[in-house]
């Protein structure tokens, strides 16, 4: 039985939602000071490490992403009942916010706005795609880490090939392009910011702009 399933959860959203998140961490991680947008339990390390060193005021740089990062994803159920009560598609209302932000964002770094400012907006925005895209063809899945979708292949694979279990292998072989994704996209970050500097950031919004496009002509049809 062949299933359908939204382009929201389709493999090429998948890419480019992990693509977004994996090129935005290896900014940061790049352009301020090792810090991450995303993944957040590298900042709760950062945070838990500076208050047993005593150094509670280099820990608050560490704290405000995390906390941007709640009041996203708080601000996103906000959002889904905004789009229930009005019978709008939250997933548009989601990445048009997204979009609108990460390019509101990448315009305040062009201008060198401080790294206090930024690595907030930035998590903001990325707890509401993880909160907004966690299925692919219909499968639990993370747009904005790698850890969970590197067991996902590597369960999958396990009992694939020494099991037989064809649903596992094909768990596998929805994630496996998104991990590629999120790997290629460091890899671009890297780059675009030895060409472009600090303009490197306005890729993550083009990138979400392609989303938009592919959800908006489903939603179309």
């Amino acid at each position: 039985m062949i299933h359908h399933y939204p382009i929201k959860e389709s493999m090429r959203t998948g890419m480019l939602l992990a693509a977004t998140a994996g090129f935005i961490d290896a900014y940061t991680f790049q352009i301020h000071d090792m810090r991450f947008a995303s993944f957040q339990s590298g900042n709760l390390l950062q945070i838990g490490l500076n208050v047993a060193d005593g150094k509670w005021l280099h820990a608050l740089i560490y704290f405000w992403p995390v906390f941007a990062f709640l009041i996203g994803t708080s601000f996103n159920q906000f959002l889904k009942q905004f789009a229930k009560k009005h019978q709008q598609s939250h997933t548009m209302l989601a990445l048009l916010v997204e979009f609108i932000g990460l390019f509101g964002v990448a315009l305040l770094e062009y201008h060198t706005i401080s790294s206090d400012i930024i690595l907030p907006l930035l998590a903001f925005f990325m707890a509401i795609q993880a909160d907004t895209f966690n299925l692919i063809h219909g499968m639990p899945y993370m747009t904005i880490l790698s850890t969970g979708n590197l067991r996902t292949l590597s369960s999958g694979l396990t009992n694939g090939l020494l099991w037989h279990d064809k649903q596992a292998l094909h768990r596998a072989g929805r994630v496996a392009p998104v991990i590629l994704a999120f790997f290629v996209s460091a890899i671009l970050a890297f780059f675009a910011i030895q060409l472009l500097h600090q303009g490197a950031l306005f890729i993550a919004p083009i990138l979400i702009l392609g989303i938009l496009i592919l959800v908006k002509r489903e939603e179309k049809r």
